[in-house]
């Protein structure tokens, strides 16, 4: 088992609104310091979530990477550059968010698909309390409250405001087909090989049932570079997951 390195590299920076340049609500954003690589594998989920990058966070560098497939890529240092593609070139790992979704405490939100979840999304939760009925997530200063519609399980698809919240990173809109939301991405004149490379798989649980870790994964090859699940249980570990360091500037 790997510990935090020591080591963390600056980001400039990080204000773009994705691959292709499409004008959402709001810009990905992030700037701070990283992680050289995903530490600490084989922890209990729980463990893993505090110093770790938000899912928000974590979209924004998945953004760059996507851009600089297209040759729209911010300045990066190289060493940057080097971090992204050993995040979402790398297959076989994932790493917790330090992040918490919470299916039980959703307000009744006017859903968009009568399939949309209604959660409590937490950002930098301050910690996990585990019990026989299940875990819940405890607030702190910094913690951060939303209240938000996941979709069903399924692939991501491109819509009107792009694929993924900017400042959460939880998808608008999945299909169950791979091939139906790679066609969201080539109807609008991108690649299929880009395509490819933009669609992942979003894993989420029906409301009410409980709190669960929020991970970011590329495990499989067909479920995708940026695989979003706010599905497993806090107190589940996996050999490879574990937890990618990152700080903010002030």
């Amino acid at each position: 088992m790997s510990e935090r390195p020591a080591s963390m590299i600056a980001v400039p920076s990080i204000q773009l609104y994705g691959a292709g340049d499409l004008r959402r609500i709001a810009p990905f954003g992030f700037e701070g310091s990283i992680g050289v690589d995903i530490t600490d594998f084989g922890k209990q989920f729980y463990q893993l979530h505090k110093g770790s990058i938000t899912l928000g966070e974590q979209a924004a560098l998945f953004q760059a990477y996507l851009a600089s497939e297209l040759g729209q890529a911010p300045a990066l240092p190289n060493e940057v550059r080097g971090v992204l593609y050993t995040l979402f070139d790398k297959i076989g790992r994932g790493n917790v968010t330090d992040d918490a979704c919470d299916y039980d405490h959703g307000k009744r939100l006017k859903k968009v698909k009568p399939t949309d979840r209604s959660v409590r999304w937490i950002v930098h939760p301050q910690g996990f309390e585990g019990g026989e009925d299940g875990w819940e997530a405890k607030l702190g200063p910094d913690s951060d409250v939303y209240h938000i519609l996941l979709p069903e399980p399924g692939y991501v698809e491109r819509t009107c405001d792009g694929a993924y919240h900017p400042k959460l990173g939880v998808p608008f809109s999945t299909v169950p087909r791979r091939e139906e939301a790679e066609k969201s991405w080539t109807d609008e004149g991108f690649s299929p090989s880009f395509a490819k490379k933009a669609v992942s798989y979003f894993m989420s649980r029906e409301e009410g049932e409980g709190t669960a870790a929020v991970i970011r994964w590329y495990l499989r090859a067909d479920r995708g570079r940026f695989g979003v699940g706010p599905y497993d249980g806090l107190g589940i570990w996996n050999l490879g997951v574990g937890s990618f360091p990152a700080s903010r500037s002030a």
